[in-house]
């Protein structure tokens, strides 16, 4: 059932804050001291072929600036440095990646994670224009008459921007082009075999993927996060679909629920990380306002599937390591004020300290990205120590 190559043991090391709050530390002097203002930050073998000097927020500098500047503003580390003057080059290099990476026709949408829009997201919080607020408006706007895509690529991460604009400019036009996406993105939830879902347009191909980077939650995450802005009957709506897909998708076994990357009409695919599988589904919806007793307990049981398979060999990242599943357990904690989620929250985090040292050691220096490297790790640990999660680039930018 769970492919064990893919999990480890935990660690036996008790929680301690201090080891926490010196992890964090040690990421971010680290990330600062390989900083480069031509460069940016070397690639990490395991990044795919990642060239050095990415300029995404997804795998590259932009995230890595935002983590580093968004840690020191909250208080979880001293480490400070301005990054403003590399911002223009930062933004344009972007765009040059986007357009070059990217598959056919996907340039043309406003990209949270891989495009120019999280970039300049990234300058309304360092050094805010009007210039920059109205690049992120184009780049949202643009997504209207495209495919939907899915949060990395389209339509569900310009509504995030949306949201998160609307925080920093408190300018209206946010919440009406949040609406007019919402409204097109609830119009194409489909009936299908497998419950309610969108069938993406991914990569060259139609499918109907579940997980919170290019499926389902991931539709679904800006809906939550701009849940006041939407209508009583679109509340209704959500309410009601959402349980419905997660049921009709479900795998049941006695260590817990999970749901495969795909719909429920494929072999059995045991992933279980956030990007696919349990862990992610639970960090999406442990944030919905509505709860049934049967929708609550799909939600505990994908905890119990997410700590029964364990820390994730491929390191200690969020998009596919052990800090993105236990944020599954901090929202569990927040959700149902049970303190045992929050205990296993910081078991994981300690071994994730674990494997990025080792990792370090291995390598010579840290891997430098927010959702697949180091620094995302640093604010999924100081959410341990607060007890209060906040999945970056969704709940907090």
């Amino acid at each position: 059932m769970i492919t064990f190559g893919r999990h480890r043991p935990l660690v036996q090391t008790p929680w301690e804050e201090s080891a926490a709050r010196i992890a964090i530390d040690d990421i971010a002097v680290d990330a600062v001291a390989q900083f480069d203002p031509d460069t940016f930050w070397p690639a990490h073998p395991s990044d795919d072929g990642t060239q050095d000097g990415d300029p995404s927020f997804y795998k590259g500098a932009a995230g890595v600036i935002w983590a580093l500047d968004y840690l020191h503003r909250i208080g979880a580390t001293r480490v400070a440095k301005d990054f403003r003057p590399v911002l223009p080059k930062l933004i344009e290099r972007t765009v040059v990646d986007h357009e070059a990476s990217s598959p056919p026709d996907y340039e043309k949408h406003g990209s949270l994670l891989r495009g120019d829009m999280g970039a300049a997201l990234l300058a309304m919080r360092l050094a805010p224009t009007s210039d920059i607020a109205e690049l992120i408006y184009r780049r949202a706007e643009a997504n209207n008459e495209l495919p939907i895509r899915e949060l990395m690529w389209g339509m569900p991460g310009s509504m995030i921007a949306a949201v998160h604009m609307a925080e920093m400019t408190g300018e209206a036009r946010w919440r009406s082009l949040f609406e007019i996406q919402a409204a097109r993105l609830l119009s194409e939830v489909e009936d299908t075999p497998q419950g309610p879902l969108w069938t993406q347009d991914l990569y060259g191909a139609k499918d109907r993927f579940l997980g919170p980077v290019h499926g389902f939650a991931g539709n679904v995450i800006p809906l939550l996060l701009g849940w006041h802005w939407l209508s009583a009957a679109q509340q209704a709506h959500v309410a009601d679909f959402v349980p419905k897909a997660l049921e009709a998708n479900a795998w049941r076994y006695d260590i817990g629920t999970t749901w495969g990357p795909r719909s429920k009409r494929e072999k059995r695919l045991f992933i279980c990380q956030h990007c696919h599988g349990a862990p992610g589904m639970v960090t999406t919806f442990a944030d919905a306002p509505f709860a049934t007793p049967d929708f609550d307990t799909m939600l505990l049981d994908g905890g119990r599937f997410t700590w029964s398979a364990g820390p994730l060999t491929k390191g200690s990242n969020l998009c596919h390591g052990t800090g993105g599943n236990g944020y599954a357990f901090l929202k569990l904690y927040r959700r149902t004020k049970d303190p045992i989620w929050l205990d296993r929250a910081r078991q994981f985090a300690m071994t994730a300290i674990v494997q990025v040292r080792g990792a370090q050691m291995t390598t010579g220096r840290g891997r430098y990205s927010l959702w697949t490297g180091d620094i995302g790790l640093a604010i999924y640990l100081w959410d341990c120590i607060t007890g209060e999660p906040r999945f970056p680039t969704i709940d907090v930018f």
